[in-house]
């Protein structure tokens, strides 16, 4: 069940359709006059989900109550929407620890800390780091040498630290342009539109 989440943890308004997961990845770019275009990537990447939340009746006030208390300037923590191709592919319940550099997208597997198959595509969070990242390789199992590939690069270095594959939290702000308030769409229920959510870096 992916949504917005209170100070305890508990969910209290899901996302649903329509809902757009994006990467945030500045690049500048420029064409000569022999039309090469020349690009380059800075290295801050934040993920941004565009979504609609479930229109809320007799709870609606815990919804309102952290619009307007979190505002534009505090954090609070998501379940990031996985992919439902990796959710269905899926198969591991471990929690499997890596160790890598900073500014590298490898992590190499401790061995025989995963068991099942975390597919490409499916969003992670090591225990170190707020950073949210996304597999780029599939892990089967790990034995001698497994590793898995990571996006964006690394912020901080891990080591031998585990990372999470399921309810995964991530750390967010409400855009500049998400009511920050109550909107009704009938008598009984509320609901705001459009939700936009930045990953706080």
């Amino acid at each position: 069940m992916f949504g917005i989440l209170d100070d305890s943890d508990n969910v209290i308004a899901e996302f649903v359709a329509p809902l757009a997961v994006r990467s945030n990845h500045p690049i500048f770019a420029s064409d000569t006059l022999s039309l090469s275009r020349h690009i380059s990537r800075r290295t801050a990447q934040r993920w941004e989900i565009e979504t609609r939340l479930e229109p809320l009746s007799h709870e609606a006030q815990e919804l309102f109550v952290h619009m307007v208390n979190k505002g534009y300037s505090s954090t609070f923590n998501i379940y990031v929407p996985q992919n439902y191709g990796a959710v269905k592919a899926k198969t591991s319940l471990s929690s499997p620890q890596g160790t890598a550099a900073v500014n590298t997208n490898r992590v190499t597997i401790v061995t025989n800390s995963n068991t099942g198959f975390i597919p490409k595509g499916t969003f992670i969070k090591f225990s170190n780091q707020t950073k949210i990242y996304l597999t780029l390789t599939n892990l089967n199992n790990s034995t001698a040498g497994a590793y898995i590939d990571v996006y964006p690069a690394l912020k901080t270095a891990v080591s031998s630290t585990s990372f999470v594959t399921s309810n995964v939290k991530m750390v967010c702000l409400y855009d500049f342009d998400t009511l920050s308030g109550m909107a009704y769409s009938d008598g009984i229920l509320q609901d705001v539109g459009q939700v936009r959510l930045v990953e706080a870096i």
